[in-house]
């Protein structure tokens, strides 16, 4: 079966350990997308965190947000699928955040809304994602939609799976009620339970008439686990959680090492190599 779509994770992948895309993975990308071959990110990052690189790397195939509960079309910016956690979740998770003394925050269309500016936000605000600040009231708003909320805490990073625990065991109908993992060091997301990278990418494949196992995927974490699994061809790297290796059918550099472009151009551009010495008209 050939291969149609890339999708690359972001940090961690994409992104080094320091938060930078480097040049060699830049003109990797960029010389794939431009083949043309279709890439799209699968990030936990809203889209305006990621939209600087997909527009630089001219990035045209919808982008999958916020841990897979957003499909965003880069050309008009229109959410084309949107799996927002229900209202009644989001304030029993806010008032869980309070009494556990963590900071709380939504993400909420192109906005990211808390209680308060805590040193914690540094951990999504590093990831160019600004928190605002508005009244409580509001923030337990019936109308106001939450595509993801986050618990964080930037110093005592192992005390968030102790909160993870701690809510799991007290609310028995979790799996109905939201997915909940921990997606970096310090960070609890919460979402739909349908708000996930898989199953993002099966709605996206859908869209462009496709199948998850034409799709290659890259990524490094346990959220990336499933995508990995699910894809045709899953690539983790060597900076990747052990459920990340796991679940891929390979290994490849680290995101500090450009990863990245080691596989498009050792192992991508070989496998999709008939289309490169195909006439134009028939690709």
């Amino acid at each position: 079966m050939g291969y149609k779509l890339l999708i690359l994770d972001v940090d961690g992948t994409f992104l080094t350990a320091d938060k930078r895309a480097t040049p060699a993975v830049k003109a990797a990308v960029k010389r794939l997308a431009d083949f043309p071959f279709p890439v799209a990110f699968a990030t936990g990052r809203m889209y305006e965190a990621i939209r600087e690189w997909v527009q630089e790397l001219g990035l045209r195939t919808p982008q999958i947000c916020n841990n897979g509960a957003d499909i965003i079309d880069p050309v008009s910016e229109e959410r084309l699928d949107t799996w927002s956690l229900e209202p009644d979740v989001v304030k029993r998770l806010l008032d869980c955040g309070r009494e556990q003394r963590v900071t709380t925050v939504l993400f909420s269309g192109s906005r990211v809304l808390g209680r308060a500016h805590s040193p914690d936000d540094w951990l999504i605000e590093r990831n160019n994602e600004t928190v605002q600040i508005l009244p409580e009231k509001d923030l337990y708003a019936a109308d106001l939609c939450v595509e993801k909320l986050l618990f964080l805490d930037r110093y005592d990073t192992g005390r968030i799976e102790s909160v993870r625990d701690d809510i799991l065991s007290q609310w028995p109908d979790t799996g109905s009620a939201f997915a909940c993992q921990v997606s970096e060091h310090g960070i609890l997301n919460f979402s739909h339970p349908k708000a996930n990278k898989l199953a993002a990418l099966q709605r996206l494949c859908c869209q462009l008439g496709i199948v998850t196992g034409e799709v290659i995927v890259m990524g490094d974490g346990d959220n990336d686990a499933d995508i990995l699994g699910g894809a045709g061809l899953g690539l983790a790297m060597a900076n990747g959680s052990a459920a990340a290796k796991a679940a891929a059918r390979r290994c490849v550099p680290d995101s500090d090492h450009d990863g990245v472009a080691v596989a498009i151009d050792e192992i991508i551009f070989p496998l999709i190599g008939d289309l490169r010495t195909a006439p134009p008209g028939s690709r």
